[in-house]
């Protein structure tokens, strides 16, 4: 498997993962691990506050206004000559603008990557790298819907590189993060 950490690396893991986001965080960010006898998961949240929804739910405030976000990473667990090892299942980093008026929220633009996505599974090449989802709500604009199911990689030709390790990918996640902030983020009206 690729990117696999020890249970001693997987939780120094936590104080990397709030650097990363730090770019885009209103304030400071807390990682909340969530362990299960197959999978440890950290998520990402910006208050103390008690955690009583799913990890893919929970948000902190970025710098922009109205513009949330979610990270967390799912990590499975498997066995290595008796030691229990971890592997990266997904990375993902989502992007909500936030309607006051109606009380709702729409997915903005993703980050995601996939390391360990099957050969044989459809766009593997491009799930395995870093890949942008964007999501277009305008359906009258033609095609719309193609842009959410693809996978736009940010990383081609260069996968073996990315994934040789856990640093390797964490300084592509840093790259990709810094990457929305300045072409992305600082385009939003701030008031």
């Amino acid at each position: 498997m690729k990117i696999e950490l020890t249970t001693k690396h997987l939780v120094k893991r936590n104080k990397v993962i709030c650097k990363i986001l730090k770019p885009i965080a209103e304030k400071q960010l807390f990682v909340v691990p969530v362990s299960t006898t197959v999978e440890y998961v950290v998520s990402v949240k910006d208050s103390y506050s008690v955690i009583t929804n799913p990890y893919t739910d929970r948000r902190f405030k970025t710098f922009i206004p109205n513009l949330l976000a979610t990270y967390y990473e799912r990590w499975y667990k498997k066995f290595l000559e008796n030691e229990e090892i971890f592997y990266l299942d997904r990375a993902y980093l989502h992007f909500y603008l936030v309607d006051q008026k109606l009380k709702q929220e729409k997915e903005f633009c993703l980050l995601h990557c996939d390391p360990n996505e099957p050969d044989d599974a459809h766009h593997a090449k491009y799930k395995k790298s870093l890949h942008l989802h964007i999501q277009c709500s305008d359906s009258s604009w033609p095609h719309c819907d193609i842009w959410p199911h693809a996978h736009i990689a940010l990383n081609t030709g260069y996968l073996d590189y990315v994934l040789k390790d856990i640093s390797s990918l964490t300084k592509a996640i840093e790259e990709a993060v810094v990457m929305l902030k300045e072409e992305v983020l600082d385009s939003f009206p701030r008031s």
